[in-house]
């Protein structure tokens, strides 16, 4: 072994050994002190406590009683509807393999069928005794070997060969289901019409009923989706939509999921999400749960998967993985054209010179013109006089910290579906000022700036903090938007103050059918640590007549968001569980 090597075994034991953890988590503890103060990093301490008993105590909520149990078993139906749930099979561990189909047999709704096709190699020929065990006591269980393993797409299709059912369900071999997944889903079918359907998920190692984590999702967000593989489990989806999308394409393995995910919702007519965790999903050493980065050709076939989705809808665009996490990919549209852009900076502080200065100096884009306007009232006033196709409102209390943040709003907002885009604006001492702001959220008036005052380092939920992603609403401090669009949308109403008149725009705008967006790759520091009151989730509570005003207009819009969850705390907007 040569030094070098001996030097790098070193380094992996110090990287890997647990021994060393908690100095190293004290490490990482005091750099993060020094950097954003004791407050912060307690505040960071203390949320991990309450996110780990919230977890535990969730999933008492989740389990159902006896009587629900019962109730769901005897239920009635108008029209049968059969599901087909597909599970390849390859060399599947007899203990997985065995809570994997009683937990298909534990379902409350008895309409199933349960196709495995089985790929395992001759070594593993004790996957086949098992599945004839269950098979032969429940004529429900369809099982067929298969003469060679195809791979996982292959193998899949083998599965939908097999199937008769009218909806299929796409289920993992090592995964199980909670007794209720075909119960609620053939609800969300009767109830909505739905063709695609997809639900919450728990993550767990060895104990389904200790999960390690939950992906409570958003309902269908074409940009999240875009981003990453958010829907994942389950996935239902009607055959008829099946034959319309197509099979499983083996030049994606290791990212299929995704590719027909991506091809089958393009072409739903009624997307639906279930807020409800229907499905627990086992991470282990063999499962791509377990560790992704190991796994090139997942991460290459994902973003294979998201520009062959792209070619299809006629968006050019280019594709790469994020820094936070391969399989999350940050999606840069081409910019058509060389658009001029109207950038208003509204006069707050009297440091139009410096706004301005910065703004010149760290802007890579080089076409706009800057309007400065006297009073937050007259913009308006100054979108008339604007010459841009597209419009940017900031604050002389703006910095800007990366050179390409017009660049990225521009790349955004120039989509068709795109109403408002807005940036990532932190406060001087790095913590969140604004990301999006959530309805129906808020101990004061029922709106919160999402993840408000949390640390610079934050991740978001899932990843959120470093990909494009929809939000209902915004600040219009950071906000582009298209003349056109601002126009047709009646403009800002010049009675609400900055954070509230952007709220009314892009519910304005989402009622006209046009999706927000905030793109945290446009990055802008506030410095200015307060100039109006604001509560624990941003809103500004001394603005009281804006309040009213916006919560009487949109008093039918506010009170539920699409792109939070039900089982998340109304309190704030920190995505943690309610």
């Amino acid at each position: 072994m040569s030094k070098q090597e001996e030097i790098s075994g070193v380094h992996n034991f110090l990287r890997e050994s647990t021994l060393l953890k908690p100095i190293k988590l004290c490490y990482a503890q005091l750099l993060n002190i020094k950097r954003y103060g004791f407050k912060y990093e307690y505040q960071k301490i203390k949320y991990g406590f309450i996110r780990r008993h919230e977890s535990k105590v969730f999933y008492k909520k989740i389990v159902i009683s006896e009587q629900e149990r019962q109730k769901q078993k005897q239920e009635t139906y108008e029209k049968t509807l059969c599901f087909s749930i597909l599970v390849p099979l390859y060399n599947t561990p007899e203990g997985f393999l065995r809570d994997m189909i009683e937990s298909v047999q534990k379902q409350t709704y008895s309409q199933w069928e349960l196709c495995l096709a089985d790929g395992s190699d001759d070594e593993h020929s004790d996957v086949g005794k098992i599945v004839k065990e269950y098979a032969d006591a429940d004529n429900r269980i369809k099982y067929k070997v298969l003469e060679e393993n195809g791979g996982i797409s292959e193998n899949t299709n083998a599965c939908i060969d097999m199937s008769s059912g009218d909806y299929i369900v796409l289920f993992d071999h090592d995964d199980m289901l909670h007794e209720s997944a075909l119960y609620e889903i053939r609800k969300a079918i009767d109830d909505k019409n739905a063709d695609f359907i997809y639900t919450d998920e728990a993550i767990f190692s060895t104990d389904y009923r200790k999960p390690d984590s939950y992906h409570l999702k958003t309902d269908f967000a074409i940009d999240d989706l875009r981003s990453n593989n958010y829907i994942c489990h389950i996935s239902c989806f009607s055959r008829e939509l099946l034959e319309k999308a197509g099979k499983f394409r083996k030049e994606f393995d290791g990212s299929q999921d995704f590719d027909i995910i991506l091809r089958l919702t393009e072409k739903a007519e009624s997307i639906v999400h279930v807020p409800k965790v229907l499905y627990y999903w086992r991470c282990h050493e063999l499962s791509v749960a377990s560790d992704i980065s190991a796994k090139t050709y997942c991460i290459d076939a994902g973003k294979k998967a998201i520009e062959s989705h792209l070619e299809r809808v006629g968006v050019k665009a280019d594709v790469k993985s994020s820094e936070i996490y391969p399989v999350i990919y940050k999606v840069t549209y081409e910019i058509v054209g060389k658009p001029l852009v109207s950038i208003i900076v509204t006069k707050q502080y009297d440091e139009i010179d410096d706004c301005v200065a910065s703004l010149k100096e760290n802007t890579l884009y080089d076409n706009y013109e800057i309007i400065i306007c006297e009073n937050i009232d007259k913009r308006n006033h100054a979108v008339q006089n604007a010459k841009g196709d597209y419009l940017v409102f900031v604050t002389d209390g703006c910095r800007f910290e990366n050179n390409e943040w017009l660049t990225e709003l521009l790349s955004v907002v120039q989509r068709s579906d795109i109403g408002a885009v807005g940036c990532k604006i932190s406060h001087a001492d790095t913590t969140l000022r604004d990301f999006g702001i959530t309805l129906g959220v808020g101990i004061t008036c029922g709106l919160s700036s999402n993840f408000y005052g949390m640390g610079y380092d934050c991740q978001g939920y899932m990843g959120n903090m470093y990909f494009t992603h929809e939000v209902s609403a915004m600040t219009d401090c950071g906000m582009m938007v298209s003349k056109k669009d601002f126009q047709d949308a009646g403009g800002f109403d010049e009675r609400l103050s900055e954070w509230f008149a952007g709220v009314d725009l892009c519910l304005k705008l989402k009622n006209a059918g046009k999706l927000n967006a905030i793109n945290p790759y446009a990055k802008i520091v506030y410095v200015h640590r307060k100039n109006r009151d604001r509560d624990m989730n941003g809103c500004y509570v001394g603005d009281k007549e804006c309040m009213i005003i916006v919560k009487e207009k949109w008093k039918d819009d506010i009170s539920y968001d699409e792109y939070y969850n039900s089982n998340l705390t109304t309190k704030c907007s920190n995505w943690m569980i309610g």
